[in-house]
């Protein structure tokens, strides 16, 4: 089964209604833990590492909850004391509770970022759910089981070198809002996989240091080579294999990302983000549910016109297709002579199909509209192919 089967609204209401089945009491971890409001950033780092959180809650007495510290948030503070304390560097996540549809829980994996979200009664935490909870409920809909992981990897991977310094891994985590980064060496082949959780670790470890400049993407410490905490064990998925196999993967080896790699060739990312997106799509909503993500605030001059031009654009495709999710990252980085130039990269899901584009060009908007004029294409070229299959078919009778 490939994306262009998963046509019409009784087919995504039969796949939303399995998937809606699914009780987030039967699949959330009852058993969590948490840490204290006056525990130290020290600390809080230390129990995470241990636990291989990226997530956890903040109560006084386990029951009620008063934030959670997140690797994700710590990421964008800067100048940030390890003795600061955990109440005061936590943040309140969108309130979930055992009855919420796990579509509307995918939904908020995807607003937060976080990997772990609290599951509140009454502020009153009842447990913790994971991507990792989400993500297993695809092996139990042959619809979504059967996809190809072609169908919904990114292909435009962003990569680290083995030589280059661990600050600007998470400069780039930073800007990217992404966790993880494949490893190259010089010849752009892969040889490991780094995450903010080394980062942080190894932050952790350097008792001399005031601050977390590596988590913050401030202050930043000796230049201590990638290959120095990176990973080395990458495991790894074909192209052609389904989503699946790529969740037995991931659940199997406990890991949130695969390169995707042909022939020995880094073709493309998969990450259980990825996944989150796909269940998220089947939401029932009015609107299409849109994120934009890695802006700078002085771009956000551009905000209002890149969102008039996306609303055009799918309301063209709509015409054709119904837009179901859309999602756009914007990657900022230094080319020839130190110019700016802008990398877009964005993801559409359709009543009938799955549609990954990027463009890149040193005007935001410029970028924007060219971007949104390749899903265009591609829609309607799509449209017109299976005309012409249909024309075929009939003058064959």
């Amino acid at each position: 089964m490939t994306p262009n089967e998963l046509t019409g609204i009784q087919k995504r209401e039969q796949i939303c209604s399995q998937i809606e089945a699914v009780n987030l009491r039967d699949i959330m971890s009852k058993d969590f833990q948490y840490v204290g409001p006056d525990e130290h950033l020290t600390d809080v780092l230390k129990k995470m590492g241990n636990l291989d959180l990226h997530e956890i809650p903040v109560s006084q007495d386990g029951k009620r909850l008063m934030g959670v510290v997140s690797y994700g948030t710590l990421l964008k503070r800067r100048n940030l004391s390890t003795s600061s304390k955990a109440g005061s560097i936590s943040i309140m996540p969108q309130e979930i509770t055992p009855d919420t549809p796990i579509t509307e829980v995918a939904e908020a994996f995807l607003t937060s970022g976080f990997r772990q979200i609290p599951v509140v009664s009454g502020q009153v935490i009842q447990g913790m759910v994971s991507r990792t909870d989400l993500i297993g409920i695809v092996k139990n809909i042959k619809e979504l089981e059967e996809l190809k992981v072609y169908d919904i990897m990114t292909e435009d991977v962003q990569t680290i070198g083995t030589d280059d310094p661990v600050d600007a891994a998470v400069l780039s985590m930073k800007n990217l809002t992404i966790r993880t980064l494949p490893v190259v060496n010089d010849r752009g082949q892969l040889t490991g996989i780094i995450g903010i959780k080394q980062v942080a670790n190894y932050n952790w470890r350097e008792k001399r240091r005031e601050t977390v400049g590596e988590v913050t993407g401030g202050n930043s410490p000796v230049e201590i080579k990638v290959s120095s905490i990176a990973l080395n064990s990458v495991f790894t998925i074909r192209s052609t294999a389904t989503l699946g196999e790529a969740v037995d993967e991931m659940l199997k080896n406990n890991i949130s990302t695969l390169p995707v790699v042909d022939d020995g060739d880094l073709v493309g990312i998969l990450t259980k983000y990825d996944i989150i997106e796909l269940l998220a799509s089947f939401r029932q909503r009015d609107m299409v549910y849109t994120q934009i993500t890695g802006l700078d605030h002085e771009d956000r001059f551009a905000m209002d016109e890149i969102d008039n031009t996306i609303t055009q654009s799918l309301h063209k495709i709509a015409k054709i297709s119904r837009p179901m999710l859309f999602t756009l990252h914007v990657t900022k980085y230094h080319a020839n002579g130190g110019s700016l130039k802008y990398s877009l990269n964005g993801r559409l899901i359709t009543e009938g199909r799955i549609w990954v584009a990027s463009a890149v060009d040193w005007d935001l908007i410029k970028a924007t509209n060219s971007l949104m004029q390749r899903f265009e294409r591609r829609v309607i070229e799509k449209k017109e192919e299976r005309l012409a299959h249909r024309k075929k078919n009939r003058n064959n009778i």
